[in-house]
């Protein structure tokens, strides 16, 4: 609890110490601890950053944490024995080398002393220890540390290790509040010395300032008063000056601003506590000075009291208001914030030595970026080759070049600095998006910023400081002392990142017309997700082809099977190796106008970088090549010049690809992640060819050895590639014989039964280690939900989009949510309450297995509403179907998804859970009923199973043939065209015999009624005059029930569509139905406690823990149903909380206090079960609501009554009463105080 509170993530703990690092740069790591359960703790103190490297670098300090005895003299001095017998505790304090800290209380005084000089309370080995190695931080400065009435004594110390002594840089001494502590709080200042410390970094203006109208106030008054300097400098600076100028006045001005902001009450406090500790010096000079100690602590102690109940109010009623209900406030308070990964040491590439000077890691870093943005010479002929691939059909129009030049629009600007993302880091001006939008709108200068934007545009004249930018390095992963294992992110200014983001709006107009549609990467309407599942239909058709052949042990068959593989390409720094120079070229083929193509040439080819390493700022880089990672620009100029080398794949006549069905797959993209499909030994080659042509045009490079090969089927068909592939550089083909599926965009590619174990393995693993973090908190069923839904579970649904789960699965990951939710909650609150939708009493928790198929829905839905033509022009969408149509052996694919009875799985005896199986299971989940639909004789003679169109009574003892399963209906039927009807076969139909018995069976069935004709086929056994001869599943799709009641065809693919379909069909138990769908929106809207919320939601639910029900599940260890307060017999949920004679006597009471004197204990039990507090209308008290009363009335019963339980704590009604008081008058005066400097 502790450690949620000071939100800290590193601590150690005994019954009587504590050490807590309150930042988390710093970690403890624990050394020992003991003597009576913890009296000291030996801990070392590291930087966060070198947790990792423990073993090589020192600690920043040693700490022993000591609470002495207090106790007689000679248990005092006994605790420094024992101290001083533990090895390891003395070898630590007396290695003179380390910089050691003690501290503590020590609970003796220097003055008391015996005849020999000696201490009364501690042995002199332990004292000479102390003058030996260390030295009082506070020397003689120092007054009593600690009061008792009229006693006082100086019982608390802080020493340093003498070698360090001369980094101690001050002291302090505060006084506290009596009703905190008996003791004073000491403190000092340590400058530790780290020689790879973090510098001072880049300036960032705090963008919370501009929701400060005093701080907007002030700023337009400094802008105002500007505007005359700025008329002085107009007549000999370009407007370009001009605007650098604006904002450097403005950050200077927001630089002093920041500084002078400081809470008055912690600067009162300060002054205080300094004039006390003056004070305190001269307290052998009793005098007029001396009197007003006294006033002095009293007004400490009121300070001290004001800001702890403001903070404590803030926290507590923002946590309750927003802190269950919002994920990213429970993960920032759950998790702290993830250090920066400093940088320790770089390997120098010329002499492969570490180095670990910054000076030496600042040149390293230098040399490799100066060698990465240097251009390298482009090979003509691959630059030709490479741009004649674009054909010449790609290429913007004479109007679209014209909207591409129209001039900017400052209100848009305006709109873009208000509405763009926050958190977004600035670059080396430090205006965030918040400031520059408060600089921007101001009237002035909106012609100067129109000025500089347009010629920014048409003239290509920027800004000086556009032209400039800081480079963060984040960790990927490899070694860290290699530069290659870092990403480059550039910080641009944010008026720069605003004139980027208006020309990337512009080309995105455009864009998606010039890229094909296997490039998915931030193209909108194009979906990450769409290549994993054409990666997962081509891995299972072709495991499907190879399971069919082993099977049927078909030699022939097997042996000229497809040995097709997919390449997963890995490029080395594919945005910084972009040659601007090619890109230019790229840009005029596909039609850009050239002033905007020499505008993106300037803005990314003419930039100084300087790289932040660990906080300091090493010197200028040009970069020459390369787009800025972060440039809200760049990833829509890398897929342009990426292109030509995709576009080069798929008009290779040569190259072959996968071919499934009519569809040939050669290549899948997002950004720079390739999936290339091979087909055979010459299409590796031809890969090679355009691999090597791209890079000798573009600059770009390929890392062949990182590159990851698999088998398509899953098949081990290395005998097969070795050869080849050892030519490519590759030296392993992925298979079932691999134990770990590879990783495609997220998905797993699992080819093999223990490849999914070990994914699965690996997925629960990370999900129980969030669980372990949340389950720390003390959180309500409203908390528990949120946490579960978004900080939990959301780590399955990106890969639920495509990765097919068996039920094991399923069931293990419920499970693990189950444990988390049950957590301190028993008896349990049943899953399907807890799957509900609020407005029905639940808590909207995501059911895994609903939406697993809420997910697909979105693959589902074309499926079941678009026309074959359409399906067939979607790449994802033909695919399944196809994959539907060959695996069930239908010629439509909605009859496998319509009739749950027509699946089969054609050829095949077993096959792992896949796409299909999916499927299934999302059309299975949503509400239909078919008896209104009416389908066409077309439709039921071209493609209905026989057994969709009939079904078997729950009377009837008919057995079906299992023949039956693989007949149509034109098996046994006839269309007679003249009536336009269908009708049986006769008995001596020739074509009857192929199904043996099976057929008379079906003719006796109908006509004994042992089966019958399902409601949509029965009209098509009567004549119809209106022929209608088109094949649909039309009128079956309309039958599909949507929440809303709108047509599926009408309706959005997206899951929470699907999930809201499913979850209004279920049901509320019996108990949930008490309550309406208003009064559930109104609980959940209320600020409560977790413990308020939990217990009327369980005493709602049924999930109190009475003792007869308790007595009735584990009756071996609740041997009795009795109350265990008033021992009368059978104490059920109302008993425990309202009819018990003392919890009774807290109802009346509360009555008598504050309700209207009529009220009975059996209006609040109503009024509580259905959350309708209309009839308790009326409270004695002004500005509590009645509803409030009785929350916190049940909630104060609960706690006591578990304090009697567990803590044998007596249960008293008047101390029930007088807490009940206490927390209505705080609610009272946190809610009703609105002129207070807390106000929330």
């Amino acid at each position: 609890m502790l450690n949620t509170q000071f939100n800290t993530k590193s601590s150690l703990w005994t019954p009587h110490c504590g050490i807590i690092p309150l930042n988390t740069n710093y970690t403890l790591q624990h050394i020992s601890e003991g003597i009576d359960s913890g009296r000291f703790i030996l801990a070392s103190l590291h930087l966060t950053r070198d947790v990792e490297l423990l073993a090589t670098t020192p600690p920043i300090a040693t700490l022993l944490n000591i609470y002495g005895r207090a106790s007689a003299h000679t248990e005092r001095t006994a605790f420094y024995s024992e101290l001083l017998d533990i090895p390891i505790v003395k070898d630590t304090i007396t290695n003179t080398t380390n910089t050691i800290f003690i501290m503590g209380d020590f609970n003796y005084q220097y003055k008391d002393r015996r005849t020999d000089g000696s201490l009364i309370s501690a042995p002199v080995k332990w004292t000479d220890l102390l003058d030996d190695y260390y030295i009082d931080v506070f020397g003689d400065d120092k007054h009593d540390t600690w009061h008792s009435g009229r006693n006082a004594g100086i019982l608390d110390y802080i020493f340093c290790s003498s070698n360090a002594h001369h980094l101690v840089a001050s002291t302090s001494q505060q006084y506290l509040s009596p009703e905190w502590t008996d003791h004073e709080l000491l403190g000092f200042s340590y400058q530790f010395q780290d020689s790879n410390g973090r510098g001072p970094g880049v300036w960032k203006a705090n963008p919370y300032l501009a929701r400060n109208k005093d701080f907007r106030k002030a700023l337009a008054e400094f802008l105002i008063d500007s505007e005359e300097q700025r008329a002085g400098i107009k007549r000999f600076t370009s407007p370009q000056q001009q605007w650098v100028w604006i904002k450097a006045e403005a950050k200077l001005f927001i630089k002093q601003y920041q500084v002078e902001d400081l809470n008055w009450r912690k600067k009162q406090l300060h002054q205080l506590l300094s004039k006390r500790n003056k004070m305190m010096r001269h307290k052998k000079h009793r005098g007029l000075i001396f009197q007003g100690l006294d006033s002095i602590n009293q007004q400490i102690q009121s300070l001290q009291h004001s800001i702890a109940e403001i903070e404590i109010l803030k926290a507590g009623k923002f946590y309750r208001e927003h802190g269950e209900k919002s994920p990213g406030f429970l993960k920032r308070s759950a998790v702290s914030r993830e250090n920066r990964r400093s940088i320790v040491a770089l390997r120098d590439p010329s002499t492969g030595s570490m180095c670990q000077a910054q000076d030496g890691i600042s040149a390293i870093a230098n040399n490799f970026y100066t060698a990465l943005f240097t251009p390298e010479a482009l090979d003509s002929t691959a630059l030709s080759t490479m741009i004649r691939s674009i054909p010449q059909h790609l290429k913007i129009t004479s109007e679209q070049q014209e909207e591409l030049m129209l001039p900017i629009d400052v209100d848009k600007l305006l709109a873009d600095s208000k509405h763009t993302r926050r958190l977004s880091s600035p670059g080396p001006d430090g205006l965030p998006y918040e400031i520059l939008y408060l600089i921007m709108k101001f009237p002035p200068f909106h012609s100067l910023i129109n000025l500089v934007y347009n010629e920014a545009l048409a003239k290509i004249k920027f800004p000086p400081s556009w032209n400039k930018s800081v480079m963060c390095l984040l960790y990927k992963k490899g070694d860290p002392a290699e530069m290659k294992n870092y990403r480059p992110l550039s910080l641009a200014n944010s008026d720069y990142k605003l004139f980027t983001r208006n020309i990337n709006r512009r080309i995105m107009a455009v864009f998606s017309q010039l890229i094909s549609h296997h490039q998915l990467g931030f193209i909108p309407g194009r979906f990450i997700t769409e290549n994993g599942m054409i990666c997962q239909l081509i891995m299972e058709d072709a495991q499907r082809k190879w399971t069919i052949a082993e099977q049927q042990d078909d030699d022939p068959t097997f042996r000229n099977l497809d040995a097709d593989n997919g390449l997963l390409l890995d490029q080395e720094k594919a945005y910084d190796r972009v040659n601007l120079d090619y890109l230019k070229k790229v840009l005029t083929k596909f039609g850009f106008p050239r002033p905007l193509i020499k505008c993106i040439y300037k803005l990314m080819g003419n930039n100084l970088i300087r790289i932040n390493l660990n906080g300091h700022m090493s010197t200028e880089v040009a970069k020459l090549r390369g787009l800025r990672q972060g440039d809200p620009l760049s990833p829509i100029l890398y897929n342009l010049a990426f292109e030509p080398f995709l576009l080069a794949i798929l008009h290779d006549r040569q190259f072959h690809g996968y071919t499934m069905g009519t569809a040939t797959t050669r290549l899948l993209c997002y950004a720079d992640d390739a999936l290339v499909f091979v087909h055979d030994a010459q299409d590796l080659s031809r890969l090679q060819l355009h691999m090597s042509r791209y890079c000798a045009a573009s600059n770009a490079k390929f890392n062949c050895d990182k590159v990851q090969a698999f088998s398509v089927s899953g098949r081990d068909t290395w005998d097969i590639w070795q050869v080849p592939l050892s030519h490519a550089h590759i030296t392993h083909l992925h298979s079932v014989e691999d134990d770990e599926p590879l990783i495609y965009l997220g998905f797993p590619l699992v080819q093999s039964r223990i490849q999914r174990i070990n994914f699965m393995g690996a997925l629960t693993t990370k999900i129980k280690t969030a669980i372990q973090i949340h389950s720390a908190r003390s959180l309500s069923v409203v908390g528990k939900a949120t946490v579960l839904n978004s900080l939990l579970l959301s780590k399955l649904w990106y890969v639920l989009r495509v990765t097919p789960l068996t039920q094991p699965d399923v069931k293990q990951l419920r499970s693990l949510a189950i444990f988390f939710l049950r957590k301190n909650i028993f008896p349990v609150i049943p899953w399907k309450t807890w799957t509900l939708p609020k407005d029905k009493g639940g808590l909207s928790i995501v059911d895994i297995q609903t939406q697993a198929s809420a997910l697909y829905f979105r693959w589902l839905h074309p499926l079941l509403v678009y026309d074959q033509s359409v399906i067939d022009a979607h790449p994802v969408s033909y695919l399944l179907s196809y994959h539907l149509r060959n695996k069930n052996g239908y010629q439509y694919h909605h009859i496998p998804l319509l009739f749950p009875s027509a699946r089969r799985n054609q050829g095949l005896k077993t096959q792992r859970t896949g796409t299909v199986d999916m499927l299934y299971r999302a059309v299975d989940y949503l509400p239909k009923s078919y008896d209104a639909a009416r389908i066409n004789t077309a439709t039921a003679m071209a493609a209905l199973p026989l057994q969709a169109a009939f079904y078997v009574p729950p009377s009837s003892s008919l057995v079906v043939p299992r023949r039956v399963k693989a007949m149509i209906v034109s098996d046994v039927f006839q269309y007679d065209a003249r009536l336009n009807f269908v009708h049986c076969k006769d008995n001596r139909d020739p074509s009857l015999l192929n199904w043996k018995r099976a057929p008379s069976t079906v003719f006796k069935g109908l006509a004994s009624a042992q089966l019958k004709f399902q409601p949509y086929f029965h009209p098509v056994c009567s004549p119809d005059p209106l022929v209608d001869s088109d094949v649909s599943f039309a009128p079956l799709v309309h039958q599909f029930c949507l929440h809303d009641g709108q047509p599926l065809g009408n309706a959005q693919a997206s899951a929470k569509t699907c999930r809201k379909s499913v979850l209004s069909s279920m049901e509320q138990p019996l108990a949930l139905q008490n309550v309406s769908a208003s009064r559930w929106k109104f609980f959940w809207s209320l600020s409560l406690t977790y413990i308020q919320r939990n217990v009327i939601y369980r005493l709602i639910t049924g999930c109190i823990p009475s003792r007869s029900r308790l007595h009735y599940m584990m009756p071996g260890v609740f041997e009795s149903h009795n109350c265990p307060v008033c021992l009368s017999l059978n104490e059920t949920a109302s008993h425990l909380l309202f009819d018990c004679p003392s919890k009774e006597k807290v109802w009346l009471g509360v009555i008598f206090e504050f309700l209207w004197p009529t009220t009975s204990i059996t209006d609040i039990k109503e009024a509580l079960l259905s959350l309708d507090f209309w009839d308790i209308w009326y409270s004695q008290v002004k500005g509590i609501h009645p509803y409030r009363i009785l929350l916190i009335t049940l909630s104060q019963i609960w706690l006591a009554h578990m304090r009697f339980v567990f803590d044998n704590i007596i249960l008293v009604p008047e101390a029930i009463l007088v807490n009940v008081r206490s927390v209505e008058y705080i609610h009272y005066d946190l809610h009703s105080d609105s002129s207070s400097s807390y106000q929330i």
